[in-house]
């Protein structure tokens, strides 16, 4: 330290060897402090892409089964796929589809969520199976969600149909 000192106090500075040292020392830090910046940005990236769509799935997941939960006059195919039932929040002959563009859920050609809920445009529904098996009452709903990086999240769950048995209430 003391020769450091001396050299600076000398008139002659720091020799053109001592100076490219030094750049290189500095390069190589910055080099290592733009790495771990990078690997830091893209960790945080994937964290913020696996919360936001676990959040749109817990949401669609909540919006779906209070949805089926009060539905009324379900129809099926064959398979048992659900075909349409009388919704509290959208009227008769309801149908839940994706949108084939937006890859959104709509309930009756009309948007469940607001495209700011999907990141906008940033997550989308890959798939959404629903059935219901009349003897038992339940739905079956299976959906995926996938966002950016390849990220995808998946949830199945069963909801009882509360309406499902007498008088308007009745299944078909």
């Amino acid at each position: 330290m003391k020769r450091l000192r001396q050299k600076l106090k000398n008139s002659r500075g720091l020799t053109l060897v001592e100076m490219m040292a030094a750049s290189a020392i500095l390069i190589l830090l910055a080099l290592m402090l733009h790495t771990g910046l990078i690997m830091a940005q893209d960790s945080y990236n994937k964290m913020t892409s696996e919360s936001e769509s676990q959040l749109l799935l817990s949401t669609l997941t909540d919006l779906l089964a209070n949805e089926l939960r009060y539905a009324r006059d379900v129809e099926t195919g064959a398979d048992g796929v659900l075909s349409n039932y009388t919704s509290v929040n959208y009227g008769r002959h309801t149908t839940l589809s994706l949108n084939a563009e937006t890859k959104q859920l709509e309930a009756s050609g009309r948007q469940m969520l607001s495209s700011g809920a999907y990141g906008n445009g940033a997550y989308q529904i890959e798939t959404c199976s629903i059935t219901y098996t009349e003897d038992t009452g339940l739905f079956h709903v299976q959906l995926k969600v996938a966002g950016p990086s390849s990220i995808a999240n998946e949830a199945e769950f069963f909801v009882r149909c509360l309406n499902a048995e007498g008088g308007e209430g009745g299944t078909t």
